[in-house]
């Protein structure tokens, strides 16, 4: 009787034991928790892509309003980004000079659009944004224009005679980050700003999306 009750004892565990436990357990965790930053910024970039996309078909009725409004492809083919004479390209000239000279608030042939895309203007203006205390932060796309040469050549009567025009727009975001310093009254500098770096537009951080599209008049 004595043997087998000792048989139904149950051993009790050891201090080290659980120690150990506890020390598996937490590194455990540590390695689940470690897998969720990725995941959130995975769905952050896929929602972000999701709302570019819905700019993208946004700005081409945006882009088809004004050729309507006035008859003329003259108010899209304003904002065009060209290859120029010696083999390169406007886009590519302003991306490689990182400085003053390449502010995305001084460019008048940029576009910028909200998150979802129910706004879509260049940096000045007030039609879209509003006046007085402009809160940048709200322009979270930038859109360039790229005239896409091999439907639409660059040239003045072609564009005139054409029903059509095809573009390739590239949108980049966030461009605006939030600056809650008091005397920036427009509450947001453009992504990669630092005023006393060799690089002073740093925008390799920014997420790029690339559409081909055309409007008609």
């Amino acid at each position: 009787m004595r043997s087998a009750s000792r048989k139904n004892v149950l051993r009790a565990f050891s201090l080290i034991e659980v120690v150990v436990a506890i020390g598996v357990f937490a590194v455990g965790m540590v390695a689940v928790v470690a897998l969720f930053a990725p995941v959130a910024r995975s769905v952050a970039g896929s929602s972000d892509a999701e709302a570019a996309a819905t700019v993208a078909e946004r700005l081409r009725d945006e882009l088809t309003r004004r050729a309507t409004a006035v008859g003329s492809f003259a108010p899209v083919v304003a904002l065009f980004k060209n290859a120029t004479a010696n083999g390169g390209h406007e886009v590519t000239t302003a991306d490689n000079a990182s400085n003053a000279a390449t502010d995305p608030r001084r460019d008048t042939r940029l576009l910028f659009a909200s998150r979802d895309g129910s706004k879509i203007g260049a940096y000045a203006d007030t039609a879209v944004w509003g006046t007085g205390q402009v809160n940048d932060a709200e322009k979270y796309f930038e859109i360039t224009l790229i005239r896409f040469e091999a439907l639409s050549p660059n040239n003045s009567a072609a564009d005139a005679a054409s029903p059509t025009l095809a573009y390739t727009a590239r949108i980049r975001w966030p461009v605006f980050v939030p600056d809650n310093a008091p005397a920036n009254a427009r509450r947001a500098l453009p992504a990669g700003f630092n005023a006393t770096a060799a690089v002073v537009f740093d925008r390799s951080q920014l997420q790029t999306y690339h559409v081909a599209g055309s409007i008609t008049r």
